[in-house]
């Protein structure tokens, strides 16, 4: 992209655990460059992290956190508190995910005005709107890396359950490909309705394919392929534990309004009783289809980038004070 400079550091990693990680050269590359501001994922087990905010509180120079906050926390304590209180101390102010990111911090009684919204969204150059979905679609798509926690076994399960009832002519369409493709390959050996097409990065090819399909699912731990489904007018289909291991986007999912949320406690159960509640009543499959396309148009226009062009532009601007449902307020 023209303007745009990629520029890769080295990470140490220690030998034991997953904390105290280091990017190497980071603190030269800032003195080199003396960027005008400075937005950093909100890693806080990297000690280049904490290193960088200091680096630029000393200079003064803005720098603003981008992260999933304690959303996934259910009972954050006075340590989680202290920690981001000093985060916040140390930063312009701190950007979430998403509003739930942001209601995380505000729960602990951390200064409202630290702390701001950028929805994490992508925008796809080849969505697929609502209107061009025909009704005669059979397929369900997922779309993300095969590792553990995508819980693939239950949908390729709950698609066999209702092969077995009345709906023969399903199809699944996997996107992706990780550690686990051969053992979730093997499970689904003799299934000739379910499709692996590998890593693609192609949107237009993964258009292509979505068009088979009348929804997503990811029954597992999902993140911005949420967004993504979506954007192909695909309502997402995932659990409803949004403080276990998931990614905060799948917060973006409203009951029955663009998408589906089943029970995590009965997960094969409630899969299940969500793909048959789309398959046997159109109408609804529908309206939901429509909704998660509207989600999708208010999640990317403005775009992430113009987001955070906002957020810097507006840094020691008088910003609203409230927390709605809706961020947009946050960034006129």
């Amino acid at each position: 992209m023209p303007g745009v400079r990629t520029v890769e550091v080295h990470v140490w990693w220690p030998r034991f655990g997953r904390i105290g990680m280091y990017q190497s050269g980071l603190s030269h590359l800032l003195k080199s460059i003396r960027p005008d501001a400075v937005i950093i994922f909100a890693n806080l087990r990297y000690l280049s992290f904490w290193t960088a905010l200091a680096w630029c509180k000393i200079r003064g120079i803005p720098v603003f956190p981008h992260g999933h906050g304690l959303y996934k926390k259910r009972n954050p304590g006075f340590l989680w508190k202290t920690i981001y209180r000093v985060v916040l101390w140390l930063s312009t102010a701190y950007i979430g995910y998403t509003p739930s990111v942001a209601k995380s911090l505000l729960r602990l009684g951390l200064p409202e005005k630290k702390i701001t919204i950028a929805e994490n969204s992508l925008v796809n150059p080849f969505p697929i709107l609502p209107e061009e979905k025909t009704g005669q679609e059979n397929g369900l798509l997922f779309i993300g890396r095969l590792r553990e926690g995508c819980h693939l076994d239950l949908l390729i399960s709950a698609v066999a359950r209702l092969h077995a009832e009345c709906h023969s002519d399903m199809t699944l369409h996997i996107i992706g490909d990780g550690i686990n493709a051969e053992h979730i390959k093997s499970l689904a050996s003799g299934m000739p309705w379910v499709k692996f097409y590998g890593s693609i990065y192609d949107p237009k090819k993964i258009n292509n394919i979505s068009r088979q399909c009348m929804a997503g699912c990811y029954p597992g731990n999902a993140g911005l392929s949420i967004v993504h489904m979506m954007s192909l007018s695909l309502p997402p289909i995932t659990h409803d534990d949004m403080r276990g291991h998931q990614g905060p986007e799948p917060s973006y999912v409203e009951q029955g309004v663009n998408g589906i949320l089943f029970g995590h406690r009965m997960p094969d159960v409630g899969l299940l009783s969500a793909l048959r509640s789309i398959v046997d009543h159109p109408k609804r499959l529908r309206t939901l289809q429509f909704g998660a396309y509207s989600t999708y148009k208010q999640l990317s226009d403005p775009s992430l980038a113009v987001r955070f062009v906002n957020i810097i532009t507006q840094a020691g601007i008088s910003r609203e004070k409230q927390y709605p449902e809706k961020h947009t307020e946050l960034l006129k």
